[in-house]
Parts: C-alpha cells; sequence; structure tokens
C-alpha cells in the first residue's frame, strides 16, 4: 500500500552564485513494500517550475531516527510536476519524547546550468508516515526489553506441514506480566495455534512458556512466492504489564527460513529454491 505524505516547500539553503532559473522543488515521503522490506523511505521529488533539473544527492535529515543516511543518485526531474522517487534509509527511530520535524537536503541543478545548489525541503509536521514507522519501532523496542519471541525447534509432520512452538521467554529487565495475545501467519505459511485467549503469559515466577503450533502452506502458486516480499513475517501482539497492545515481528533466522521454504515446496511440489 503507497502511503504518502502531503507536498511540502522548498526552501534555499545559503547564498553563493547566481543560480540561473529558480529552482521550485517539493518533496513527499512515501512507502511501497519493496522499502518496507528494506526499511527504505522513497523521498518522491516534484519539479514544479518551468526548467529540468539534475538532482545529484539527497539526504534525509529525521530528528526521531538514528541512522539515516544520504544517497547518490542521477535523477532528472522533468517539469510539470512529475513524481522521481529516490530510496534513502531511514534508520531505526530513536523513541525520543519530541523532536524536531523531518526535512531533506537535495543538490539540484537546473538543465543548462552549471551551478548546483543546496536545497532544504521540508517534510510536514505532524507526519503521518514517520509517526507510524516510529511507532512501529518503539513497539519492537519496549518488546525486546522485557520478552524474548522465537520458534522452537521443528517437526516434519509430512502432509500436516511442521510441527513447532512459540517460544515466550522473560528477560531479567521486564517488570509484571508480559502476555501474548495473538500470532498471525502470512500469505505463505499458516499457522494453526490453540484458541484460546491470551496465548501465553509470563511472570516472575513462570518467566518461560512455549505454545505448540502447526505451519502449512498457505498458498502454492509459484507468482506468490516470486512475488511476495516478506515471506517470512509473523506478527505477534504483546502487552506489558496490562498496557496497550503493541505488535512486533518474531524473528526468523536463516535455518529457520530454509525449513519452512523446505516445506512449502514439498507439500506444494515446488522445485527445491534455486
Amino acid at each position: 500500500m503507497l502511503l504518502a505524505l502531503a507536498a511540502a516547500v522548498a526552501v534555499r539553503a545559503g547564498a553563493g552564485p547566481e543560480p540561473g532559473p529558480e529552482l521550485h522543488l517539493t518533496a513527499t515521503a512515501e512507502q511501497w513494500r519493496v522499502h518496507e522490506v528494506n526499511r527504505q523511505l522513497a523521498i518522491a521529488l516534484h519539479n514544479n517550475g518551468d526548467v529540468p533539473v539534475h538532482v545529484t544527492r539527497v539526504e534525509p535529515v529525521l530528528p526521531s531516527f538514528d541512522g539515516e543516511s544520504g544517497v547518490d543518485t542521477d535523477a532528472l526531474l522533468p517539469v510539470g510536476g512529475l513524481r522521481v522517487d529516490v530510496p534513502v534509509p531511514y534508520g531505526t527511530g530513536s523513541c525520543v519524547a519530541a523532536a524536531a520535524a523531518s526535512h531533506v537536503v537535495v543538490d539540484a541543478r537546473a538543465e543548462g546550468s552549471t551551478v548546483v545548489e543546496r536545497l532544504t525541503l521540508p517534510l510536514p509536521d505532524p507526519n503521518p508516515l514517520l509517526d507510524k514507522l516510529l511507532r512501529a519501532d518503539c513497539a519492537t523496542q519496549r518488546i525486546e526489553q522485557s520478552v524474548t519471541l522465537r520458534f522452537g525447534p521443528w517437526t516434519d509432520a509430512g502432509a500436516s506441514g511442521l510441527r513447532g512452538s512459540l517460544v515466550v521467554e522473560r528477560t531479567a529487565a521486564a517488570t509484571g506480566t508480559i502476555t501474548v495475545h495473538e500470532l498471525d501467519g502470512n500469505v505463505m505459511y499458516a499457522l494453526r495455534l490453540p484458541a484460546r485467549t491470551p496465548l501465553a503469559s509470563v511472570t516472575a515466577a513462570a518467566p518461560t512458556a512455549s505454545v505448540p503450533l502447526t505451519a502449512t502452506p498457505g498458498r502454492c502458486d509459484p507468482h506468490a512466492l516470486a512475488e511476495i516480499k516478506k515471506p517470512f513475517e509473523f506478527l505477534a501482539t504483546v502487552t506489558l504489564d496490562g498496557g496497550d497492545k503493541l505488535v512486533t515481528d518474531v524473528p526468523v533466522p536463516d535455518a529457520d527460513r530454509k525449513t519452512l521454504d523446505t516445506m512449502l515446496r514439498r507439500i506444494c511440489k515446488l522445485p527445491p529454491a534455486g
């Protein structure tokens, strides 16, 4: 799903040599599924002026995130506001109480000019997309401080798929009761779990729990297997000592991925992974 932000107003940064035609650039921050997988934003640049513009670098400045980085690019922005996307890493949510508004800095020049200008393009504040990404990162950080979630060993169950478990382990830093309410499968892998709510709770007196489960193919068509961006995304819904429900991924290491993929290909009669 495309998540788009409203266009921002370009602000020229600093004074320098005569830049030639004035640049009228705006920016939006968007995210397709491929960008989710790579933890990237698509910085969508719009040329609202009357001359084409060449952009050679895009630098996100995201005060609510750590580790964002700029990228060199060779993007030609035609006239008429046509969007050109430049993917950039956005780092990890810093989860600070408050932060300044986000913006991007671009190096750009008008076609026919040799003068490269450095422009600041503000992003809206509040910022729906960045707020959503920040909430997700902060939920994961809060959960990881209190509980470890992982899949237990898998056992081949023939035509029934794989038998395994969700292992829930309370950390030494946790306080109160940590409860796992749900665990979701995905397009490629269906999970069968006990018909109970919640699935598991861990406390200081009982810091570990194991929830039995069975994994089977969710779909068998090769097209879905080739096109899915997150085949091993399994989302758990967790509460920490009765607080709000938080959602996080259950980590799936390479060995588990290979085991799940082998099971799916066996049952679906698909060729082995190349």
